[in-house]
């Protein structure tokens, strides 16, 4: 059985707590976190983010959760192997879940979660219209909207979702994973009926704190460089003029290769050098979005885990392992700064980590969380591990992107 590594914080009405288990069975999972988060002085959370990996049974646990404490909006979706908190790395061969409750009196939240029907769009309308009534905040904009969609429709669910709950809100999420690429994701609430492998959970916030986001990358721009002159959609068929699987090859100096026949999936030996575009300007620095390439296939074409248009210039980006593992209390710091929040005003952190960066360096983990907890000592905090993220870079619109990181700071009470 997990220990109960986590202490509330909370400063009047709000109270927060994280959990986490490395149990075998939904039971023993929930037995576990209920235990973590009660101790901490949590007796009813209002609202709960749910990660778990995707060998567990997510509407089990939801469910149990959902019964011991009733009425609480439930916001879940798996994540690749497991989960982690500032405190553990909740990950061993078929389990690992994580979650972060919130108590808020004082503040109000709504969740649905539902399948793509009518299309990816029109699920992202339907969905945050149904969050907003559960919140009992029907056509209001809140502060803070949280999105899991499975992967492969993130850019059309989120126009469907910005669509209902306008510009001013900010809009953050990391797409469900399983561990292997193979479907195995799913998404729930706590309406306890099913869980959802093609769908999406959203929720809406109005806590009684403040929020700031953040969402980056920890990589750099490289001098290789081209127009798409033909796509479709996530398919990249030329780069200014040449076949874009050949051309990404010559760029990476050969290190990931075209195949000569079929298609070759390439997440793995990318995870380093994915795509940019720029997508806002800070001064005169450019800020890139990412797009991890999923295939290189002997036709010359390329699959990426965005889609793009005609016209984009894509830039060949660099990473390393030490930047990925800096990373997570970097996006945090900047959070804080964002938001005007120094360390002792935190009360929790949600972050997403993409799941490839997340692989890329799975046997540094602990370093990872290392720098997570640094940043804000003591402060309950969740990571999911996505096969996508969403968010804004500045003031610009939510955006979808791969191997970047997504986090929520949440601020004390006065």
């Amino acid at each position: 059985m997990a220990e109960p590594l986590s202490t509330g914080v909370g400063l009047n009405m709000f109270k927060t707590a994280s959990a986490w288990s490395n149990g075998s069975s939904a039971e023993q999972v929930a037995v576990d976190c209920i235990a973590q988060v009660e101790r901490s002085g949590l007796e009813q959370p209002h609202f709960v983010v749910l990660h778990a990996n995707c060998a567990l049974p997510l509407r089990d646990i939801g469910c149990m959760l959902a019964r011991r404490w009733p009425g609480v909006r439930l916001h879940a979706a798996t994540s690749c192997l497991g989960a982690m908190t500032e405190s553990a790395v909740a990950m061993t061969p078929g389990a690992g879940v994580g979650l972060l409750a919130l108590q808020d009196a004082k503040g109000e939240y709504g969740t649905a979660a539902g399948d793509f029907a009518g299309g990816p769009q029109e699920a992202g309308r339907r969905l945050a219209r149904r969050a907003l009534d559960d919140a009992g905040r029907s056509g209001e904009v809140p502060p803070l909207v949280l999105v899991c969609a499975t992967p492969g429709n993130e850019e059309e669910f989120l126009e469907g979702v910005q669509s209902v709950v306008g510009t001013g809100a900010l809009i953050v999420g990391g797409s469900a994973a399983d561990n292997d690429i193979s479907g195995q994701w799913q998404v729930f609430d706590q309406a306890r009926d099913m869980g959802w492998s093609q769908g999406a959970v959203v929720s809406v916030l109005f806590p009684s704190v403040s929020v700031s986001t953040a969402f980056e990358s920890g990589y750099s721009p490289s001098e290789h460089r081209g127009v798409i002159t033909k796509s479709k959609g996530r398919r990249v068929l030329e780069i200014a003029g040449e076949p874009a699987a050949r051309t990404y090859e010559r760029w990476t100096g050969g290190e990931v290769s075209q195949p000569s026949t079929g298609r070759a999936n390439v997440l793995m030996a990318t995870a380093l050098a994915p795509l940019g575009r720029v997508a806002a300007m800070l001064g005169g620095t450019p800020l890139y979005a990412l797009s991890h390439p999923e295939t290189l296939s002997a036709d010359g074409s390329m699959t990426l885990f965005t889609a793009v248009a005609e016209g984009e210039e894509l830039v060949l980006m660099k990473g390393t392992s030490a930047t990925l593992v800096s990373q997570a209390g970097s996006v945090v710091r900047s959070a804080r700064r964002i938001g005007d929040l120094d360390g002792r005003g935190v009360s929790a952190v949600l972050m997403y980590y993409c799941g490839g960066c997340m692989l890329k360096v799975v046997d540094a983990l602990q370093d990872v969380r290392r720098s997570l907890a640094e940043e804000v000592p003591g402060v309950p905090s969740l990571v999911g591990f996505t096969f996508g993220e969403q968010g804004s870079l500045l003031s610009g619109p939510v955006r979808h992107g791969n191997l970047m990181v997504s986090a929520i700071v949440f601020g004390k009470q006065a």
